[in-house]
């Protein structure tokens, strides 16, 4: 199980369009602390590119999610794709 797999897991069960969480909530999702690097925005941006092996990119592609981070306040809205 990759350290993403349980954020995957939190928003494939949400049944909204969209779905606002902050980085703490993310970490408590997760059970460990975000990375330096998600302090910038390209450690959240994803192109739709299956290939991008970054596990937190795969973790909400996987159920059709799309991140938009807003790092002045630390919060991500995870977007419904398809």
């Amino acid at each position: 199980m990759g350290k993403y797999d349980p954020l995957a897991g939190y928003l494939r069960r949400q049944h909204q369009p969209e779905v606002w969480l902050s980085f703490r909530e993310i970490e408590r999702i997760v059970g460990g602390i975000l990375p330096k690097a998600a302090n910038d925005p390209r450690w959240w941006t994803w192109d739709g590119n299956m290939a991008d092996d970054a596990p937190q990119k795969q973790a909400w592609a996987s159920v059709r999610f799309a991140p938009e981070v807003d790092l002045k306040r630390e919060t991500v809205r995870f977007v419904r794709t398809g």
